[in-house]
């Protein structure tokens, strides 16, 4: 059986735990605003990010520029067995870039 007494206490307890989150909360509301509201660390911290995010992107353009160089590498150690088994294909090919550059001195001589 519960008294009056107890209701009274458990009541009172109900509130000091309500009073303790709203504290909690209007602290954590403070908190915030007073950090949105400090615009020099926020900006700070902005643009060490942006410096973090940048060099990463950085490391791994680096790795697949890494990558690229040796494949292409490997390519050209290929280009003289190529030409030896193909001779007309890179002769056709060399004409048609001297035909490409021809014409487009050509071009920029008309235009002067």
């Amino acid at each position: 059986m519960t008294t009056t007494k107890d209701t009274q206490l458990s009541e009172t307890e109900a509130l000091r735990a309500d009073l303790q989150m709203t504290r909690q909360h209007l602290a954590d509301t403070v908190q915030e605003l007073s950090y949105q509201l400090n615009f020099p660390r926020r900006i700070k911290e902005s643009a060490a990010n942006a410096g973090h995010r940048a060099a990463e992107v950085a490391g791994t353009a680096g790795h697949r520029a890494a990558g690229v160089a040796g494949t292409a590498g490997q390519r050209a150690k290929q280009v003289p067995a190529l030409t030896r088994q193909h001779p007309r294909a890179v002769a056709a090919i060399g004409g048609a870039v001297a035909l490409g550059v021809g014409a487009a001195a050509w071009i920029a001589g008309r235009g002067k």
